[in-house]
């Protein structure tokens, strides 16, 4: 099948999804030089048709002329909306390889709680763009949404809070660590998500932006200071069993000076110095 947006003529080149309401196609312009692809929604279901148009109609996030789609067309029966097409590099399968220092991993929850913000779509459609099979990784750390969506799971109900929670979700699948030190933007998020603080996503960004650890070095005065922050406990217990083990020689010297008149593990040494090569040292 062949579809008509204005000028384009778009012919499918692969199917993402075939869906009880909708599928997703990848499509290329035969009037292109380039052949440029795009990906294509198709609505056959008249009743969700109608949903999603409320959706669009009724979204609190409009910026103007911005839209989430590129073009909105009919095609026979069909509602159609067209999007850029993007090729797949999914956050759960790229994040493991790629994200190697506790600096990457916030950067990309940075940027992606940066992308739910400035993306043009509704909160029904971006609750389905935060699901894993739409949220992609860049090389640079970035992050990009796709827009594969099964509209039988889309609910007009969905709003900001709903979004806020998926995303903090995310975060912290990427912000987990396998020991028992977790990072400071961890512990955040986790203790504020457990008691359902988060409501929207500029709160969402303030508390990743303030809690991760900075990007350049710092100086070596203010790392040494964090060094002894962190690890005072261990050299203060080091001390303590210095201490200690020093105590109890000096009571054992103590206890045997008063019994024997000296310490006998000295004579080995006094021993050894009254002789030296051929000389006697001893007093006669």
């Amino acid at each position: 099948m062949v579809y008509h947006a204005d000028d384009m003529i778009l012919s499918p080149v692969r199917e993402i999804l075939r869906g009880p309401v909708n599928d997703v196609l990848v499509c290329q312009d035969l009037r292109s030089p380039a052949r440029a692809c795009y990906l294509l929604l198709a609505v056959h279901d008249r009743e969700t048709a109608k949903r999603l148009l409320m959706v669009l109609q009724d979204s609190e996030r409009s910026s103007g002329e911005e839209k989430p789609f590129l073009k909105m067309f009919t095609e026979n029966e069909l509602l159609c909306l067209l999007f850029p097409y993007r090729p797949d590099r999914r956050l759960d399968r790229f994040a493991q390889g790629q994200l190697v220092t506790p600096q990457s991993r916030e950067r990309v929850c940075v940027n992606l709680v940066m992308e739910c913000l400035s993306v043009p779509l509704p909160y029904p459609l971006l609750y389905l763009a935060l699901e894993k099979e739409n949220v992609h990784l860049l090389q640079d750390d970035g992050v990009y949404f796709t827009y594969s969506f099964d509209l039988s799971r889309m609910e007009e109900s969905v709003g900001e809070a709903d979004c806020t929670d998926r995303c903090v979700q995310i975060l912290l699948s990427l912000l987990k660590k396998h020991s028992r030190r977790q990072l400071k933007s961890f512990e955040l998020l986790r203790k504020k998500s457990e008691r359902g603080a988060y409501e929207n996503l500029p709160e969402l960004y303030r508390d990743i932006r303030i809690s991760a650890l900075p990007e350049h070095k710092e100086p070596i005065r203010e790392r040494l200071h964090g060094f002894w922050q962190r690890n005072r406990d261990t050299f203060f217990r080091i001390l303590l069993r210095i201490s200690v083990t020093a105590a109890v020689l000096a009571l054992i010297i103590l206890i045997c000076q008063l019994i024997f008149g000296n310490f006998p593990l000295l004579r080995i040494f006094q021993n050894t110095f009254e002789v030296i090569g051929t000389e006697n040292l001893t007093m006669k």
